[in-house]
């Protein structure tokens, strides 16, 4: 049994944050209806790396799998009477429209709620449903810069950007906890609630110690590229002979275990190494120093001397160098699924956590969840709401429903 079994979710998301979410409630056993436009679908399916399948790219697949797709034009009377009846016997409704959207389409939050008033409804939206920024649009790289994260990443001043939509996937998971915590709470009280998230509050959620700090402080952390928040030179990335590693020495017996394993105890007597304090004053001449104790080294070598020696430490791998570790294939980390018009299963990421509860019999294992063409499940759905043959007919010919 999993965590979520029964429980039915209505999908009115697109792109990466709503999805994000819903796909971490679907791999808790969630049953998804994701509801999608007629002929094109969630933008998201024409993204780039398509899997040779009309309206299917890969990276839309890593965060749909497991879902089912109906496809409704929602500016259509009878479109609208078809999700109201998934609305009325559903546990949540995701959406990650800009704030308004929802009730323009005639779904405002007072009426989902009246409707169905044990329904959570989670709202994603780049600012939230109020304020004066609520209207703006986002985008993740856009959430980077307002939040300040791309101006804690500066180097030499030059903001930076990274390199995958982690506020956007951050924001999803953080819905999830809203939309879990909302669950929690309609168990006790029979209740639904509005579950309101906003991509900068997750990006703050994300920089909440320089949050702190400021509030502390009254300065605004500055940017520190690769040299982190503790700003020490022996916590950071190196070349070395062959590869890169980072180092993760950041206390006084990590440090020690660090020049241990250089053959250079005698580097703690220079007043300039001594202590934490002391590294991270004259960084420019500790960071010159590491460099050229580095050179000699292979990357892959010096991680395991180092973790040997209880220093965290890493070779800087590549996603293909990490994924293939015989330590992600143990733990099983990988979820396969089902891509359509291929023959061998799709790798994405499974839930991110693994729990107490004994793995289903290997003689037995689930079907791989399949990821949605678009439309693919709408008959099937509509027939699961009442509707019958003639119906559904009238509902396409309309097009209502594709």
């Amino acid at each position: 049994m999993n965590a979520l079994d029964g429980i039915r979710v209505v999908d009115l998301t697109h792109a990466i944050s709503g999805p994000t979410c819903t796909n971490a409630l679907v791999q808790m056993g969630a049953e998804v209806v994701k509801v999608e436009p007629p002929h094109v679908g969630d933008g998201f399916r024409h993204y780039t790396e398509h899997a040779g399948e009309p309206l299917l790219s890969v990276p839309f697949a890593s965060i749909n799998a497991g879902k089912r797709s109906i496809a409704l034009d929602l500016k259509i009377d009878a479109a609208r009477d078809v999700l109201w009846k998934l609305v009325e016997r559903a546990d949540m409704l995701v959406e990650n429209y800009r704030p308004g959207v929802l009730a323009r389409l005639g779904f405002s939050i007072e009426d989902l709620r009246r409707r169905n008033p044990r329904l959570i409804v989670v709202s994603i939206t780049g600012f939230g449903q109020d304020g004066p920024l609520a209207q703006w649009g986002a985008y993740d790289h856009i959430a980077q810069a307002i939040s300040g994260i791309a101006a804690l990443g500066a180097i030499d001043g030059e903001p930076r950007k990274i390199g995958l939509p982690i506020i956007d996937s951050f924001a999803g998971y953080i819905a999830v906890i809203g939309a879990l915590a909302a669950l929690r709470r309609r168990d006790a009280t029979g209740e639904g609630e509005h579950v309101d998230v906003a991509m900068l509050d997750a990006a703050l959620k994300l920089a909440n110690q320089a949050v702190s700090v400021h509030s502390y402080t009254g300065r605004t952390p500055g940017g520190s590229g690769n040299r982190g928040f503790r700003m020490v030179p022996t916590s950071e990335f190196y070349p070395t002979g062959e590869g890169w590693i980072a180092l993760g020495a950041n206390n006084q017996t990590q440090v020690e275990a660090l020049l241990s394993v250089l053959g250079a105890e005698a580097m703690l007597t220079d007043l300039r190494m001594a202590d934490h304090a002391a590294r991270v004053a004259n960084h420019d001449f500790v960071r010159t120093w590491l460099t050229d104790q580095l050179a000699g080294w292979r990357a892959e070598d010096l991680e395991r001397a180092l973790t040997d020696a209880k220093v965290p430490a890493a070779m800087i791998r590549d996603v293909g160098g990490i994924v293939t570790h015989p330590h992600i294939v143990q733990r099983g980390s990988l979820d396969m699924v089902d891509l359509p018009g291929h023959d061998r299963p799709l790798a994405t990421m499974g839930p991110g956590f693994i729990t107490g509860r004994e793995s289903d019999s290997a003689s037995d294992p689930a079907p791989l969840r399949r990821v949605p063409v678009l439309g693919a499940d709408g008959e099937a759905i509509l027939t699961e709401l009442g509707y019958d043959p003639a119906a559904v007919a009238a509902l396409r010919s309309e097009g209502a429903a594709a």
